[in-house]
C-alpha cells in the first residue's frame, strides 16, 4: 500500500475514533443544564450562603437556551463553542468555594462540586456534529478512504507456489525415506518367516502325524492290558 493511502486511512480512522467516543446527543447536555437551574435553586434553600448554587444554575440554563441545539431559543453560540463555554463555567463553579465571601457550607460545596464534575463529564461525551450519524455511528462527514491505495496481487503467491511445487516434489525428506525403507525391510522379513514356516510344516507334518498315531495306539494297548489283568491272585485247584 502506498504511503499516501496509508496516511489517508490513518487520518480517517483517527477522526472516526474521536467521533465515535462522543455518543451522547447534544440535547441531553442542554436538558441537563436547564434542569440544573431548578435543582440548584431548590438545594440553595437548604444550605447557608446558597446563592452561589442558584447563580450557577442560572448561568447553565442561559448557556443552554442560547446554544445552537434542539432546545435552544436564541441560538447564538455554536455547539463546539457551547461545549467550551459550559466547561469553563463548570470549572469556575468548582473553584468558587475558594472565595470566602460566597463560600457555602460543606453540603453546598459538595453539591457544587458534583454538579460541576457532572457537567464537564457530559460535555466530553456529547456529539457536537449537527449532521445525522450513519449506521456506523459516525457523522455525515466521516472518514474517506483513499481509493488510489495499491493492493497486492493475490495471484502472485499462487504463481510462486506453482513454480516451486515441482522442485519440492522431486525430493522427499530423509525421515520419510528412512521410514519407507524400514517398512519394506520389515515386510520382506515377515514374508520370509511365513514361507519358511509353511515349508517346515509341509515337510515334517506327515511324520509328526504318524508319530502321534503310533503313540495313541501304544497307549491304547497298554490301557487294554491293564484292564484285562485280574485284581487278586489265582487259587490253586484242590
Amino acid at each position: 500500500m502506498s504511503a499516501h493511502g496509508g496516511n489517508g486511512v490513518g487520518r480517517g480512522v483517527g477522526v472516526a475514533d474521536r467521533r465515535s467516543q462522543r455518543v451522547a446527543p447534544f440535547w441531553i447536555l442542554q436538558a441537563t443544564e436547564i434542569l440544573s437551574v431548578m435543582t440548584l435553586a431548590y438545594l440553595s434553600l437548604h444550605v447557608s450562603r446558597g446563592g452561589v448554587l442558584a447563580v450557577a444554575g442560572a448561568v447553565f440554563a442561559a448557556l443552554a437556551l442560547t446554544a445552537d441545539g434542539p432546545l435552544g431559543i436564541l441560538r447564538i453560540s455554536g455547539r463546539k463553542l457551547h461545549v467550551i463555554l459550559v466547561s469553563a463555567v463548570a470549572v469556575i463553579v468548582a473553584v468558587s468555594p475558594v472565595v470566602s465571601t460566597i463560600r457555602p457550607d460543606i453540603e453546598g460545596i459538595i453539591i457544587l462540586e458534583v454538579a460541576a464534575i457532572g457537567i464537564i463529564r457530559l460535555a466530553t461525551l456529547v456529539n457536537t456534529d449537527p449532521r445525522p450519524a450513519n449506521p456506523n455511528g459516525v457523522g455525515g462527514s466521516g472518514a474517506v478512504i483513499n481509493a488510489r491505495a495499491r493492493v497486492a496481487d493475490p495471484s502472485a503467491p499462487e504463481r510462486r507456489g506453482r513454480n516451486a511445487s515441482p522442485s519440492t516434489g522431486r525430493s522427499r525428506p530423509p525421515a520419510e525415506e528412512g521410514v519407507s525403507s524400514a517398512a519394506r525391510r520389515a515386510g520382506r522379513a515377515a514374508g520370509a518367516a511365513t514361507s519358511a514356516a509353511s515349508r517346515s510344516t509341509a515337510k515334517h507334518g506327515p511324520i509328526a502325524k504318524a508319530q502321534v498315531k503310533r503313540t495313541i495306539r501304544s497307549a491304547g494297548r497298554l490301557a487294554g492290558k491293564a484292564a484285562s489283568r485280574p485284581d487278586g491272585p489265582r487259587s490253586k485247584p484242590g
